[in-house]
């Protein structure tokens, strides 16, 4: 792969860039951002892992139409936030080779919202099981091993796959998957039963699972989520967790309710610190993705007329809060509890 377009250089932007520039990749940078582009282009990129620490000199664009260079792009790493997605590929598209693609690392599925904008023949999917973050404009931090997840969403193995694995294996561990819908719906699964009630409660994700309620929610949220995935023919993949060990049926018995809920305990020291993105996005008075974490569970569980009422409340309760109708609370837990207690048994 000659040349990369590498649009949003947040957390994993920057993780990807750092990575690819310091393995001596061609990679013109779109951040975005006015102050990460001045930041890049004062500074460079600083980069600390697990492993090492890497500084490379650099510079940036803000915008895509800024690059005078008629160059054509194998392809473009879209790694901005979801909701600027569709415009991120639209103008990465008027900069791509003939056979240059998109390759999408949203949380949620925007694959469709993409492909339809620019043609599902020049979508791959990519999948992100690790952590990142940008600490401040140009400075990074990947804080876990982890791996990437690429494939195409027909489920071929082509050609092509193999050179972006080549490619992102700069970066940390790269796997190709003939299954990418349902890695996807695996790592949806999961964000979409933690990120809409840690948003909604200003919780951690361990403070989460700290007690008995935020556990009951998310094992309700968590098996709507199973149910649709189920219910559209998908094969899921364990990309976090095996949907199997966290899935509470809608007839269940005690003692199937006590061992999730034991397995569950444990999380509230693992993930005591992190913050899911939802949750970071309301905060700083941003739109949040929870249109295509949850938003997309409740389309998709439509089609197949499957009842997922938590989703829908937790949708509304977060685009509440996004237009100032709704405060963060811990009180909300209580609320969307007492709204769905019919439905899911939990006891409010």
């Amino acid at each position: 792969m000659n040349s990369i377009l590498l649009q949003g250089v947040g957390g994993v932007g920057g993780l990807l860039a750092g990575e690819l520039l310091n393995a001596g990749r061609n990679v013109t940078l779109v951040t975005g951002n006015p102050d990460i582009t001045a930041a890049i282009n004062d500074n460079g990129i600083h980069l600390i892992t697990p492993e090492c620490e890497i500084h490379v000199r650099t510079s940036a664009f803000t915008t895509v139409e800024e690059i005078t260079t008629s160059e054509k792009f194998d392809c473009a790493l879209l790694a901005m936030m979801a909701g600027a997605v569709v415009e991120g590929a639209r103008a990465a598209s008027t900069k791509l080779a003939e056979d240059g693609y998109c390759v999408a690392f949203q949380n949620g599925f925007v694959e469709e919202a993409i492909g339809n904008e620019i043609g599902m023949h020049r979508v791959i999917s990519a999948t992100v099981a690790l952590g990142s973050s940008m600490k401040s404009p140009g400075h990074y931090r990947r804080t876990t091993a982890g791996r990437l997840i690429i494939g195409e969403l027909n489920g071929d193995d082509s050609s092509r796959l193999a050179e972006l694995k080549e490619t992102l294996n700069a970066v940390i561990d790269t796997q190709i998957s003939t299954n990418i819908v349902g890695v996807l719906w695996g790592k949806l699964i999961w964000n979409g039963a933690v990120s809409g009630l840690c948003a909604i409660s200003g919780r951690t994700l361990g403070g989460l699972f700290e007690d008995q309620l935020g556990r009951d929610l998310f094992l309700l949220a968590f098996s709507e989520s199973v149910d649709t995935a189920r219910a559209q023919g998908v094969d899921i993949e364990p990309v976090i967790v095996e949907p199997e060990k966290f899935y509470l049926p809608r007839t269940r018995s005690s003692t199937t309710h006590t061992a999730l809920d034991n397995r569950l305990r444990e999380f509230s020291t693992l993930y005591a610190s992190v913050t899911p993105s939802t949750l970071d996005s309301l905060r700083r008075g941003r739109k949040s993705e929870i249109d295509f974490l949850n938003g997309y569970i409740i389309a998709k569980a439509e089609e197949k007329s499957v009842n997922v009422p938590l989703n829908r409340l937790l949708v509304e309760m977060v685009h509440e809060i996004e237009s100032a109708r709704r405060t963060i609370s811990e009180k909300n837990l209580v609320a969307l509890a007492d709204s769905v207690a019919s439905a899911s048994q939990i006891d409010a």
